[in-house]
């Protein structure tokens, strides 16, 4: 099980790392544009991406019974880090700016990645608990 862990935590914090470099570079100068996706879908979709790992990670942490409140954590911290980002970008950099509605779609990222994770919390518990026996018969 501490491999499963790892690999959630190592994958967790490479995708942090990756918004926190994406939200301060300069994106004239990569091929985003050119996507053809709004930016604020954008923003919630990696920040669901955010909260969803950090609560899977969480899930296959803790107890069980601390999912609601390993959520609760996980999308005010998730929220935050968005927060701090955007106050960043305002600091740091000429070419990017404080933006309220990219907190909104962070937020709303963040909340829609919660709600899914306590829809499915049964079956990833079951799926924690098998891996656990699978393990445990190696």
């Amino acid at each position: 099980m501490l491999k499963v862990k790892l690999l959630l935590f190592l994958t967790a914090l490479v995708y942090t790392s990756l918004i926190l470099y994406l939200s301060l570079i300069n994106l004239a100068e990569t091929p985003v544009k050119d996507l053809g996706i709004s930016d604020k879908a954008m923003h919630a979709g990696a920040y669901f991406g955010l909260a969803f790992l950090w609560s899977l990670f969480a899930i296959f942490t803790f107890e069980a019974v601390r999912v609601l409140q390993s959520i609760i954590i996980i999308s005010v911290a998730s929220t935050a880090f968005g927060i701090f980002i955007e106050v960043l970008q305002d600091v740091l950099t000429s070419y990017r700016q404080l933006d309220l509605y990219d907190v909104f779609a962070n937020t709303t990222g963040v909340l829609l990645a919660g709600f899914m994770v306590w829809l499915l919390k049964d079956y990833l518990i079951r799926l924690k608990a098998k891996i656990n026996l699978d393990l445990m018969k190696k």
